[in-house]
């Protein structure tokens, strides 16, 4: 049933989105052919580190400007250079996380760690790595997962100007996109009987490849949040933007935390797969940092809904579902809790607000 509120949302002047929406900067890239790239020789790198970081955009901290030196253009790695986690780590972490670099990148998938994907003209990640390398942090596995992608599908407005602009499906993406969702995440775990799914690199395997190239390393393999929390807007599902009636339908919702919670489990389950093989790998729970901080939840989100440019026509920008610089401390946390690392007198500025 329509309400008097719903009714007023779809009156609410806005600004006429037209021209194909996509999620700027955080499209799932082009998979290569090879399923299980053999990866190079590690490489010594220019700047050798103790603590090197890995990953995507959540380890780069995608939408935190300003964004290191030769990384801020369109389509670039977009690494923050003061709020990601592991710029705070680097900068406040303890000697377990002194002369940071960080090789994250938006975009990044599970190839990119260990090899060079065509056309990137990126250098693999773990060529960061060498013996001296002894604190390694990883995010890594959301766009492997496609996440960036059902995301994109399951956006939509009840607005049908909006929704004319959309490239989503809008409402069911879960019946949609379960399938492949699945077999990816189960791809990522790897192990016996695992699905071989073209360009994932199974993460025991690329855990083996940090090893290889930083043998004294302590590797911290982060997981992601679960993105939505419970308390739904009103009968549309979660509001994911303020500027626009845009949602995301409550089934959608659920479903993706479920396969977010997916994902974590086959982080983790990778993470003990690799430890029995001699990797020293420590899972950090991250969803348990966000619990109540996700979209619509109970308390003040630590991550982004929908954040539009301020271009005409407006696109989705790449912030949109990347954590917010209270989600990159929040992260820094949980990484800092599985290194048993003893609060300083900087822990406050890394503690997230509790609202």
């Amino acid at each position: 049933m329509v309400t008097r509120g719903m009714r007023s949302l779809l009156r609410r002047p806005l600004v006429v989105l037209t021209g194909a929406l996509t999620l700027a900067g955080a499209v799932l890239v082009g998979q290569p052919a090879s399923a299980h790239p053999r990866p190079p020789a590690p490489r010594s790198p220019a700047h050798s580190s103790g603590y090197v970081a890995l990953g995507d955009s959540y380890a780069a901290g995608e939408g935190l400007p300003p964004f290191e030196a030769g990384t801020g253009a369109a389509g670039g790695c977009h690494r923050s250079a003061d709020q990601s986690y592991p710029a705070l780590l680097g900068a406040r972490g303890g000697h377990q996380f002194s002369a940071e670099r960080s090789v994250a990148c938006s975009g990044a998938v599970t190839y990119d760690i260990v090899a060079t994907r065509p056309g990137s003209g990126l250098a693999p990640q773990v060529g960061a790595l060498d013996a001296r390398s002894t604190t390694v942090t990883l995010t890594i596995g959301g766009n492997d997962a496609g996440f960036s992608l059902i995301l994109g599908d399951c956006v939509y407005s009840p607005d049908p100007d909006v929704q004319a602009a959309l490239k989503g499906g809008g409402p069911g993406c879960a019946d949609r996109d379960d399938q492949a969702v699945s077999t990816r995440i189960a791809a990522l775990a790897g192990g016996t009987g695992a699905p071989t799914v073209s360009g994932i690199v199974p993460l025991p395997t690329l855990l083996a490849q940090i090893k290889t190239a930083a043998p004294r390393a302590t590797v911290y393999l982060t997981g992601y949040p679960r993105l939505f929390g419970q308390r739904l807007t009103n009968a549309y599902g979660c509001q994911v933007s303020s500027a626009a009636p845009l949602f995301v339908a409550s089934q959608d919702a659920r479903w993706i935390s479920d396969k977010a919670a997916d994902l974590n489990s086959a982080i983790r389950r990778a993470a003990a797969h690799a430890r029995a093989a001699g990797v020293d790998v420590r899972y950090v729970d991250v969803a348990r940092s966000f619990r109540g901080h996700n979209l619509c939840d109970r308390r003040t989100p630590w991550v982004n809904g929908v954040v539009l440019t301020q271009a005409a026509p407006p696109t989705l920008a790449a912030a949109s579902f990347h954590p917010t610089a209270t989600g990159q401390r929040a992260y820094a946390r949980s990484v800092l809790r599985a290194a048993h690392v003893r609060p300083g007198w900087w822990s406050h500025r890394l503690t997230p607000a509790s609202s």
